[in-house]
């Protein structure tokens, strides 16, 4: 099983949720993937990233949160990509989405896997990740407006962007996620 909610936040508003939830857990941020099998930290969740014919140039967010000490975090080499890859049964929170390009902001996503596969059995991860991860979870809710409407969670700044014009999109399909009516959050 897993959980999981959406998110809707400008570059600047990531850098403050990370750093409000660096003051309250010891945590760290992890890239998913390393040129060898230890994994590698990030000081910044934020990617700038090229323009590609979908996307103009942007930023966007691509990491994993774990505890400073104690989470079991793991990795498995892919050999097609020649480097090692975070592997499922990690202890880790995904922290992925909100690419924006100046014009429009696309979704992003807290995500946990709450068990693992150990041979043929799936069995919970340890209940002291659940835990932990239960905790991220509702302090990074609490921190942010919930819209109904959107069903995702919105940073201050971003609810005062999109009142002010900008266009939140669905990180698939690029198609705004709500219409021109912004309901009340």
């Amino acid at each position: 099983m897993s959980r999981q909610f959406q998110l809707y936040l400008l570059p600047a508003e990531v850098e403050w949720l990370v750093s409000q939830l660096r003051s309250k857990f010891d945590l760290r941020l992890l890239q998913e993937h390393s040129p060898t099998s230890k994994s590698v930290e990030l000081d910044s969740p934020l990617r700038c990233c090229s323009a590609t014919p979908k996307w103009n140039a942007h930023t966007d967010v691509r990491c994993y949160i774990a505890k400073a000490t104690g989470a079991d975090v793991r990795m498995w080499y892919a050999s097609k990509r020649a480097e090692w890859l975070l592997a499922d049964e990690s202890e880790v929170i995904e922290f992925s989405g909100c690419k924006f390009d100046g014009t429009s902001l696309a979704d992003g996503r807290f995500y946990l896997q709450t068990e693992k596969l150990v041979g043929d059995a799936i069995i919970p991860k340890r209940p002291e990740f659940l835990t932990w991860a239960d905790r991220v979870f509702r302090t990074t809710k609490r921190l942010l407006f919930r819209s109904e409407a959107l069903h995702a969670y919105l940073g201050p700044a971003t609810v005062q962007w999109w009142r002010d014009g900008g266009q939140l999109v669905s990180l698939i399909s690029r198609k705004p996620a709500y219409g021109s009516e912004i309901p009340d959050i």
